[in-house]
C-alpha cells in the first residue's frame, strides 16, 4: 500500500499576503522484514589477534571445555597466525613432572598426512575420521622446549620457524603463523595433554570434553576435532566447526 506525506507549504506573493499549497509526495511502504538488508560486519570471517602476554584475552566463543574438567582450551586465529591457549594446573612450569609433561597441536592443513600421532614412550594417538595431520606443534610444560613438526612421507622433521609462546602461572599461550604450515581456508585441529613418565603415562586435556576418556592409552582413540573455516563468520566454538 502506497502512503503519502502531505506539505503543507507557504509563500508570500507580490500582493504582500500568504499563498498557501499543498504538496503531496508518495512514501514507499517499508521493506517487509524478511527482505530487511543483511547486518554485513557479521557476514565477514572471523578473525581475532591475541597479545602473546600471558593475559588470557581470548573471547567467550574461543573457549573450549576439555576432557579434563581443571583444563580449559582456547582457539582463535587473524589472518597471519591460528593461536591457541591452555590453561590448567600443569601448564605452571613448577608442576610435578613438568620436564615429561606436553602440549599437542595436531593441525590437518587438508594436504595429506598421518593417521596417527607421533610415538612419545609407549603412547600415541589415531586421530578422528577426517582429520589427518600434517604439522604439529609440541610444548614442554617445564617451558624448556617448543617447536613445529613438520611431516615429510612418514617421518616428522622440525620445522621453522618455532612458534611464539608466551607463559605466566598456568596460562600458556601459542601463535603459530598461518604461512609456515601453508595454510588454506580450511584447517583441521586437535589437542591434548601427554605425561610420558616411565610408569606415570597418561593422556588427558584434549579438546572438546567428550573426544576420549582421562588414563593410559597405548593408541589414544581421539573422536573429534575443530575444523576451522577461514572464510565463515563463525566463532572457533560454535558447534558447527566440530567434526566429524
Amino acid at each position: 500500500m502506497m502512503r503519502w506525506l502531505l506539505l503543507l507549504l507557504a509563500a508570500c506573493g507580490d500582493d504582500g499576503h500568504v499563498n498557501m499549497q499543498i504538496d503531496a509526495r508518495p512514501i514507499p511502504d517499508a521493506a517487509p522484514a524478511g527482505d530487511a538488508q543483511p547486518d554485513t560486519l557479521s557476514q565477514l570471517p572471523y578473525r581475532h589477534a591475541i597479545a602473546l602476554d600471558g593475559v588470557d584475552d581470548f573471547a567467550t566463543g574461543e573457549r573450549f571445555a576439555t576432557t579434563s574438567t581443571s583444563f580449559a582450551a582456547r582457539v582463535t586465529w587473524d589472518d597471519q597466525n591460528l593461536y591457541i591457549g591452555y590453561s590448567g594446573p600443569d601448564l605452571a612450569t613448577s608442576t610435578t613432572d613438568a620436564a615429561t609433561k606436553w602440549l599437542f597441536v595436531y593441525l590437518d592443513t587438508k594436504a595429506g598426512g598421518e593417521m596417527q600421532s607421533r610415538l612419545y614412550n609407549t603412547q600415541r594417538a589415531t586421530f578422528p575420521t577426517g582429520f589427518a595431520a600434517d604439522y604439529y606443534v609440541r610444548y614442554k610444560c617445564d617451558g624448556t622446549f617448543t617447536t613445529l613438526e613438520r611431516n615429510d612421507a612418514g617421518t616428522w622433521n622440525t620445522a621453522t620457524p618455532t612458534p611464539q609462546k608466551a607463559q605466566a602461572d598456568t596460562l600458556l599461550e601459542l601463535a603459530i603463523p598461518l604461512s609456515a604450515i601453508g595454510a588454506g581456508t580450511q584447517l583441521g585441529i586437535v589437542t591434548w595433554m601427554i605425561n610420558e613418565k616411565n610408569l606415570g603415562e597418561g593422556s588427558y586435556a584434549g579438546l572438546y570434553a567428550g573426544n576420549f576418556t582421562d588414563g593410559y592409552a597405548a593408541n589414544l582413540a581421539l573422536t573429534a576435532y575443530l575444523q576451522a573455516d577461514f572464510t565463515s563468520p563463525r566463532t572457533p566454538n560454535d558447534p558447527a566447526n566440530q567434526r566429524p
